[in-house]
């Protein structure tokens, strides 16, 4: 048994995908969180949180470890998002964007990469026109269909439960360094 019997078989085009990614750009509902929002509060307080992986924390640490970037691209703008953003200090969090797409490009030209230099994780209709301009796009399994047929690789672990620990080290596994 090998040490990476539990991880998936990946056929040579993805391979070449993943190996010149240096940044890992992330949407946060659905994706980095179980997708479900929780409300607390009382009258005329109502407060949302999400539910996130300490398995993904711990990926996202270690990609960052291995010297990759990861930035947050997320249309939403709740609280929760920028708490665990700031918890994983990940310096690149862009929240209630309207163009993830403009976002997107002025990141990679701050980073001075190219777009086959990043991969991005995603899972509604609004991802779609992001995935298709990454070097790597992935989703979870519950995504809705359209993005489904959009990206190069669907997690098997769900949003908040796995996904993205699943492609943190995909990254670190089969990327150059």
């Amino acid at each position: 048994m090998s040490a990476h019997d539990d991880e998936p078989e990946l056929a040579p085009q993805l391979i070449e995908r993943l190996r010149p990614i240096r940044l890992l750009c992330l949407d946060v509902d659905g994706v980095l969180s179980d997708g479900h929002l929780y409300f607390a509060g009382g009258e005329g307080d109502a407060r949302f949180s999400q539910r996130f992986s300490v398995r993904d924390g711990v990926g996202i640490r270690l990609l960052m470890q291995s010297g990759r970037q990861v930035a947050i691209l997320s249309e939403g703008n709740i609280l929760s998002g920028r708490v665990r953003a700031e918890s994983l200090s990940i310096r690149h969090a862009y929240f209630g964007l309207r163009d993830k797409v403009a976002k997107f490009h002025a990141l990679l030209s701050e980073l001075s990469l190219s777009p086959q230099q990043a991969a991005f994780i995603g899972d509604e209709v609004s991802d779609v026109a992001l995935l298709s301009r990454v070097g790597f796009a992935a989703t979870v399994p519950d995504a809705v269909l359209e993005v489904r047929r959009s990206v190069h690789y669907v997690t098997k672990c769900s949003g908040g439960s796995g996904a993205v620990r699943e492609i943190c080290d995909l990254i670190r596994r089969f990327s150059d360094t």
